[in-house]
């Protein structure tokens, strides 16, 4: 039997043919995992909740209300130096779950966002999100994953108040204020109340350790001391009562 000689016409047509084929086949099995662009990074504050949003779609493409595959959801949690810790999964209509933590829509509309309520500082970290999809045979026709890193900020916590040195007239004195938590680090300022309202400022006040140094003191600075701890998402204060004092 003799076969037709092949031209590279055809030899090209029958590669683009087997590769287009090979494309079509590897298309219908595909799924993949979205995520908005520019919200794969988020932050949140300290008490309240956070939506991580992530929905998957499928190449055979049906009504997303009624989907055809049965997917297989499971969100991490991973932390710098901890092993990955489960937060949620989904299957065939089991839903397991870590307190706090939910889907907010239905499986049935292929929505797999994560909500975190009561967030804690501890919460902070990198979320992976990943979906197997299943055929009504059992058999696996996609896979993705996406990642999402949230970051908990935390307002500063109540600051503590004291001064150091014997306010005689003449002295020096330091009054101190630290906030034992805050994400990010507080800033400090020191301001005095009325009568004699003042703000203070650098080289007197160091807004990063808040400490505010008075030097040759007076009774004129007597008075109500007031330090604010703040960051971006919020802010504490106390107070320190100097009562300069005239002869030791």
């Amino acid at each position: 039997m003799i076969l037709p000689a092949r031209t590279p016409e055809t030899s090209l047509l029958r590669v683009l043919f087997l590769g287009l084929s090979t494309l079509a086949a590897f298309s219908l099995a595909q799924m993949e995992l979205h995520v908005p662009p520019g919200l794969n990074k988020l932050e949140a504050v300290e008490g309240e909740e956070v939506v991580l949003p992530a929905w998957y779609t499928m190449a055979r493409e049906e009504s997303s209300s009624h989907p055809w595959e049965a997917p297989f959801l499971i969100w991490f949690l991973e932390q710098e130096g901890k092993e990955p810790k489960q937060v949620l999964s989904y299957f065939k209509g089991s839903l397991s779950n870590k307190p706090g933590v939910t889907l907010v829509h239905s499986i049935s509309t292929r929505n797999v966002s994560l909500r975190l309520d009561a967030l804690q500082e501890g919460d902070s970290g990198t979320y992976r999100c990943s979906v197997n999809a299943y055929d009504s045979d059992g058999k696996n026709i996609g896979h993705s994953i996406k990642t999402i890193e949230l970051k908990v900020l935390v307002p500063p916590a109540p600051p503590s108040c004291s001064f150091q040195g014997v306010p005689y007239v003449g002295t020096n004195v330091t009054l101190n204020c630290k906030s034992p938590r805050s994400k990010p680090t507080a800033q400090y300022q020191w301001e005095r109340l009325a009568p004699s309202s003042q703000v203070f400022f650098g080289p007197a006040l160091d807004t990063v350790r808040g400490s505010l140094k008075l030097t040759n003191i007076s009774t004129a600075m007597s008075g109500v001391y007031v330090c604010k701890a703040q960051n971006r998402v919020g802010f504490a204060q106390c107070n320190v009562t100097l009562d300069v004092m005239t002869g030791q």
